[in-house]
């Protein structure tokens, strides 16, 4: 009898562990977005990253207007998240989803970083995606995810994928979930787009840099 007991107690032990170790597991802050909160930056310089992340963005929205033949920009890793740190909840709050608060980014050679802070009704956490974005063929982008993870343990995103592609196809887009190399990915075939878009012929992450580049609409006949 003494010898079940043990046995039951020893179940009971491990699975409390089991338990307690997933609980600390979804609890953990990838290093890359502790380092994005914890980076020490003056405001008045955020301030200035970020104002200059919207003037970049402008050039390449000014580009196409004017129907310039090419088209090219870069945008700093410190750009982009000065601008979801000072703008994205201040003005455009509408287009951020309920719950999710101070995303990140993070470039790497040939990949992208993202994490941000979820609160559900059961949970609070940092959801970190980790995916290579690149170009099938011009205007048609691929974003390969290789990780997603709330805090160390890995989850599955089928269902939040699908109604991703469900509204961006109510707006428009003509998107698709399949593989490429053996990971999930999303393909958005950008010349499908109603009204259509400039055309993306150049894609490149590197260690803090984003670069695009294009050509106008009057180019691509």
């Amino acid at each position: 009898m003494k010898r079940y007991l043990l046995f039951f107690f020893l179940v009971l032990l491990l699975l409390g562990g089991i338990t307690g170790g997933l609980y600390w597991s979804s609890a953990q802050v990838p290093d890359f977005y502790q380092e994005a909160l914890q980076e020490q930056v003056e405001p008045e310089v955020r301030q200035e990253e970020a104002k200059e992340f919207v003037q970049r963005s402008m050039q390449v929205v000014n580009d196409v207007r004017n129907h310039e033949p090419l088209w090219s920009q870069e945008f700093s890793e410190q750009q982009v998240n000065a601008w979801l740190a000072e703008e994205l909840h201040q003005k455009y709050d509408k287009w951020v989803p309920n719950g999710v608060t101070d995303p990140r980014i993070r470039f790497e050679k040939n990949q992208v970083e993202l994490g941000f802070h979820l609160t559900l009704s059961k949970w609070s956490g940092i959801i970190s995606l980790k995916f290579k974005p690149w170009l099938m063929k011009e205007n048609r982008l691929v974003l390969e995810l290789e990780q997603a993870r709330a805090g160390l343990l890995p989850i599955p995103i089928d269902e939040a994928i699908t109604e991703l592609i469900q509204e961006a196809r109510k707006d428009g887009w003509f998107i698709e979930w399949g593989q490429m190399n053996d990971n999930d990915a999303l393909i958005v075939y950008l010349d499908r787009r109603k009204p259509e878009l400039p055309e993306l012929t150049a894609l490149a992450v590197e260690t803090g840099l984003f670069r695009i580049a294009g050509k106008s609409e009057s180019d691509a006949q």
